[in-house]
């Protein structure tokens, strides 16, 4: 047998992270993928694929045809009372076939991810927001806010996508201030041409309301705030007023009050905006969560969190959570397709259409693995600022069907 020859594919997109990053290396050898060059670990992590067969269906843990576990997850969803459609983690077709098959089943729709989510939505509806991209951020942005914990280690390339070397407008220096935890080695590489400072709050929500103030031109009471002396805070305010475009960005998926941050981040940058522009940019996007909200609101009128019962559709941020659903659940539907992520812990039946390394507590009832977009198949992520959709393309010969083809094989019958 011929060996399979070595291929180099430049400017792969990634849809991991939700940071879209357009620029990756790819080597492909037969089925076996491995990234190359600038890449950032968990990028390199999930793309990597070893020339191996890939795990197969099964029912109750015993192997079985495609057909046959397909057979098997339609019959649950014909019995099921109260089923809950989970994780989610899929490009845009495999997220169209899962609300078809929640329209024609019935149950909730949640991302696994959407904690962060609806904790920003928490401070939109009360107040709305001015909000940028990425785009934006990267060329006009001459002040950077950062809230909570250094989201490097989240985002690993982060502050070399938003502080790029020659931006088109931002002049220098450019500056970036971590209020809450400390920027760490990788930030600081990245963020190399910046001034960066550090404003230690042990309360970022405390320090923040007080920042807020001092921008509004208040001055309140008290001789520190979050552990951040109230000269310090003063003088970010007044740097923040005195920026050309200000951003503020965090994680609300990663505070304990992501909501109130939010909340409190807002009303800065309205505040800001009467002397000089600004934004938000809040951070997300993990498994085109982004993705999967817009294509249930274009479809159901209502973003994740919804339950469709017949013909009719009903919202609930906090009942139709995915823990709270499935206490009145009989059937968990476990979507994973960009990473092994297992489904949490339940005692009904579970279908799970899930990367083929997933490692499982229990046996689904049916297991039907799944390729991964953008490595398996060609397919559409969005990116986290919510204007952008990323195409992904195929980097392999795939042996296992999308989650849009397993979730039509479901539908079908």
């Amino acid at each position: 047998m011929a060996e399979a020859s070595l291929r180099t594919i430049d400017d792969v997109v990634c849809g991991f992270c939700g940071l879209g990053c357009d620029d990756l290396t790819v080597e492909v050898e037969g089925r076996e993928v491995r990234a190359s060059g600038a890449v950032c670990p968990e990028a390199a992590r999930l793309l990597r694929r070893m020339d191996m067969p890939d795990r197969g269906p099964s029912v109750a843990g015993a192997p079985v045809s495609l057909d046959e576990a397909t057979q098997a997850a339609r019959r649950l969803l014909g019995e099921a009372r109260a089923p809950v459609f989970a994780g989610l983690g899929v490009d845009m077709a495999g997220a169209g076939a899962l609300a078809d098959l929640a329209v024609r089943f019935g149950g909730v729709l949640d991302h696994y991810a959407s904690d962060g989510l609806f904790a920003n939505y928490a401070a939109a509806q009360r107040t709305g927001w001015l909000s940028t991209t990425l785009a934006e951020v990267r060329n006009r942005c001459d002040l950077l806010l950062v809230l909570g914990e250094d989201p490097a280690a989240t985002w690993g390339r982060l502050f070399e996508r938003l502080y790029p070397e020659a931006p088109l407008f931002a002049g220098a220096p450019r500056r970036v201030v971590f209020l809450g935890g400390a920027p760490g080695e990788k930030a600081r590489r990245q963020l190399a041409g910046a001034e960066v400072s550090h404003l230690a709050a042990d309360d970022v929500v405390a320090a923040l309301e007080a920042l807020g103030v001092f921008a509004a031109g208040g001055q309140p009471p008290g001789t520190s705030f979050g552990g951040v002396p109230a000269q310090d805070i003063s003088a970010l305010a007044e740097a923040l007023r005195g920026a050309h475009y200000a951003v503020v960005t965090w994680n609300a998926g990663g505070l304990a009050q992501g909501d109130l941050v939010a909340e409190f981040a807002t009303k800065l940058v309205d505040s800001i905006n009467l002397v000089t522009r600004a934004g938000v940019f809040p951070l997300g996007g993990r498994d085109n969560i982004i993705g999967v909200n817009q294509l249930l609101l274009w479809r159901l009128g209502y973003p994740l969190r919804t339950a469709v019962r017949g013909q009719a559709s009903a919202h609930d941020g906090a009942l139709y959570a995915t823990g709270q659903a499935l206490a009145d659940a009989d059937l968990l539907v476990w979507t994973s397709a960009f990473r092994p992520e297992p489904p949490p812990a339940f005692s009904g039946k579970v279908i799970a259409l899930a990367h083929p390394d997933t490692q499982f507590d229990k046996e689904p009832d049916v297991l039907i693995p799944v390729g991964t977009p953008g490595v398996d198949h060609a397919g559409t992520v969005f990116r986290m600022d919510s204007i952008v959709s990323m195409p992904l393309g195929a980097l392999r010969v795939a042996t296992l069907p999308s989650v849009a083809e397993a979730a039509r094989g479901l539908a079908e019958g």
